[in-house]
């Protein structure tokens, strides 16, 4: 399922791309019960012009799920914008008890080092799996 906001003039205007889907990722679900679990991949660039358009895509995306696996691997840039929105997408997960993860891309991860020093924003263990160099 591919999420475009009727807000937008155009896909392109977007500078991301959002799909819905019920794969399993690596999200701890603790106390999540036995809802849906709901998978969004988002796909090229989260800046100012677009990141509160991103939370609330990424928020409707979510709707009536128990657990949310945000997969970011394919963003490719995140201005600090990027950050405040993950924040705002949060608190709104906290508020309807939805447990959720961010899969990181590495232009993600360095915005939430910069951003997020207190790990307040749930990173996913495939991430850091992903990141691991070989001994």
């Amino acid at each position: 399922m591919t999420i475009t906001s009727i807000r937008s003039r155009s896909a392109d205007d977007r500078r991301f791309s959002i799909a819905s889907t019920s794969l399993i990722f690596g999200c701890r679900a603790e106390g999540a019960g036995s809802g849906r679990q709901v998978t969004v991949s988002v796909s090229g660039e989260v800046d100012a012009g677009n990141a509160k358009l991103f939370a609330h895509t990424v928020r409707e995306a979510a709707t009536d799920s128990a657990v949310l696996v945000l997969d970011l691997s394919e963003v490719h840039f995140m201005a600090f914008d990027g950050a405040s929105a993950l924040y705002a997408i949060s608190a709104h997960l906290a508020r309807e008890e939805v447990t959720w993860c961010v899969v990181p891309s590495p232009p993600v991860s360095r915005v939430l080092q910069l951003c997020d020093p207190e790990g307040l924003i749930p990173v996913s263990d495939v991430a850091l799996l992903r990141d691991a160099k070989p001994a």
